[in-house]
């Protein structure tokens, strides 16, 4: 495996190449830029090597020595993607495989079939297999020829129109892939709006991304575990809510394997009976509660007043404590914004008010003009933007299987959101897309909410027996399978060090320090054994609950009596839903 990337260029970087860089700092791979005139005086001796490149860099690197492929011979591996210039990179190409038959095709503008092949598992994990219809950028091309005879033709990793889009083969010894695309995304680039969708740029990223999570594996970022969870929000604890029967459910997940978090709205914790209590207590290895809001209102958790959210914060976890001391049913402290609506500021109050983390499917706070979530935090195994706390993004099954196996290949959680009309074919759709994962190349491991948290982090090896650890949510459970003690250093994105009270290492504080925008500690890790971190937050200053006006509160009581009748009853009733959506329309035609 290679330890270092070596970027080649032609006397200076460009566009694409600077942020070639960027992406391999974001997966933690070391790398230099080397021009291809100096790769004579590369020191190949430093360790193994893989290069990246546009293809007419890797052509003149492969042209540089006498004899042919010998400035090739110094890489484990070489990455090529084409120019801007077609006719350019056509040249490259047919130069750099010895194939003049070769040439570049553009795909039609309608979709076309694109595959992934299961022939390299080791490269392509859990998008293995993959196939999909996509209508291929301007910056994406095909590859056309004969691929039939010498070891030249290679493998297709990534087929679109039935043409090589991402092709392996050997030259001279040296794994070549060649990416046939120019598109180079720019991590630093926001984020758009609603989810992050890979179809936007699949033949470009998706490739790169699997590269580099092969090539250089041993030095690179990589997941603790690929953790995966069901959240359905909303529910009332009950047997049944709107669609979903919850027995029913617990018999689907003990067949297929899989865990349920519920999302509980706070203002209902008067509301669970000593039966349902029962039920859900029985079943806690696979049901889990998070919190969902405070009173769940429109935006309530989109104010940009501390004092605000403060108090809204402060009254659901008083509210969850009530509700576990009623019925004995224990929560995870995880944040679950209602409509996905949060401000730039509230991460910060969460972080200080004793959650572990937020969920999300919005990636972006509701005053757009305070965003800072880019497109390397959404790559990141959890938005840390806002306050260092972080904000773990979840996906709806029509945001497609491959945006779920391209978050696996990231190493992101893969976390499922749901409501109670997902069930209304009896749970068919669910247990479709929960085979659909289960037959992804990765080993996914279900868990509750809070535990997929916990577990949630990036490491990478820094020494013998020594490991790099990034940590996200304000808990963390650190895993030691080996045979030997590990030596972890721990670091977490915090900018506010005034803010930490104390770092727990199992229930012993430890010694930290803040260097730049992280925190840093550390711990050893026995054999065969895990440990707990903990960052300790201090509490905002004390303040008096806000004011609620019995105005305010009957119309909390009503939206959520008028939800619940319409999930249990209208929903269920095609004759009321039917009703109902002819007023809506009668309504919309005459305001």
């Amino acid at each position: 495996m290679a330890k270092l990337a070596v970027i080649l260029h032609q006397g200076s970087l460009g566009t694409a190449e600077e942020r070639l860089g960027r992406i391999l700092d974001f997966f933690g791979v070391p790398w230099k830029a080397v021009a291809v005139a100096e790769l004579e005086k590369m020191d190949s001796s430093a360790g193994e090597h893989a290069a990246l490149g546009s293809v007419q860099a890797v052509a003149a690197a492969r042209a540089r020595l006498a004899g042919g492929g010998g400035a090739l011979r110094a890489f484990t591996a070489v990455y090529a993607y084409l120019d801007p210039d077609d006719c350019r990179s056509e040249t490259c190409i047919r130069a750099l495989y010895g194939r003049a038959d070769w040439a570049l095709g553009r795909a039609p503008a309608q979709p076309v079939p694109v595959v992934v092949s299961t022939e390299a598992r080791e490269l392509t994990g859990p998008m293995s297999g993959l196939k999909l219809s996509l209508v291929l950028g301007a910056e994406d091309a095909f590859l056309a020829g004969d691929f039939s005879g010498p070891e030249s033709a290679g493998t297709t990793i990534l087929s679109a129109a039935g043409h090589p889009a991402f092709h392996r083969s050997r030259i001279h010894g040296t794994e070549m892939f060649l990416c046939m695309s120019t598109g180079m995304a720019d991590i630093e680039q926001p984020a758009g709006n609603g989810f992050y969708d890979v179809k936007q740029h699949f033949c470009s990223v998706a490739p790169l991304v699997m590269f580099i999570k092969s090539a250089f594996r041993e030095v690179a970022w990589r997941q603790q575990e690929l953790g995966a969870c069901l959240i359905i929000d909303d529910p009332l604890l009950k047997p049944r809510y709107g669609f979903c029967d919850f027995p029913k459910l617990q018999a689907l997940m003990q067949g297929h394997g899989f865990n349920t978090n519920i999302s509980f709205i706070p203002w209902n914790w008067r509301r669970t009976t000593p039966a349902a209590a029962e039920f859900f207590k029985s079943q806690e290895a696979l049901f889990s509660v998070s919190i969902h809001g405070c009173d769940h209102i429109a935006g309530e958790f989109g104010a940009a007043s501390a004092e605000v959210l403060n108090d809204r914060a402060r009254l659901a976890q008083a509210r969850m404590r009530k509700h576990e001391t009623r019925t004995g049913i224990r929560h995870d402290p995880v944040m679950v914004f209602p409509q996905g609506v949060f401000s730039s500021a509230c991460p910060e109050i969460l972080k200080r008010n004793g959650f572990l983390a937020a969920v999300n499917t919005e990636t972006l706070p509701v005053d757009s003009q305070n965003a800072r979530t880019r497109i390397r935090d959404v790559w990141d195994v959890a938005i840390t933007s806002y306050g260092g706390f972080p904000v773990f993004t979840r996906r709806y099954a029509f945001h497609g299987l491959e945006n779920f196996a391209f978050d696996l290949l990231l190493g992101k959680p893969c976390l499922i959101v749901s409501h109670h009309d997902f069930f209304k074919d009896g749970g068919a759709a669910l247990i479709a897309l929960i085979d659909q994962l289960s037959s992804l190349d990765c080993s996914l491991r279900w868990r509750s909410l809070g535990e997929v948290v916990r577990r949630a982090c990036r490491r990478r090896w820094i020494g013998p027996s020594r490991e790099e650890i990034e940590m996200y949510g304000t808990e963390l459970r650190v895993e030691n399978p080996s045979d030997r003690p590990i030596e972890a250093r721990v670091r977490k994105r915090e900018s506010r060090s005034d803010q930490v009270a104390q770092i727990l290492c199992g229930e012993m504080p430890v010694t930290w320090t803040a260097e730049g925008e992280h925190l840093c500690f550390g711990g050893r890790i026995p054999p065969h054994s895990e440990e707990f971190f903990k960052v300790c937050y201090r509490s905002p200053a004390h303040a008096e609950p806000m004011p609620r006006s019995l105005r305010y509160e009957i119309t909390v009581a009503a939206r959520r009596v008028l939800s619940e009748w319409r999930d249990d009853y209208l929903c269920r009733s095609h004759f009321l839903s039917a009703t109902a959506a002819k007023l809506k329309g009668a309504l919309r035609r005459h305001p």
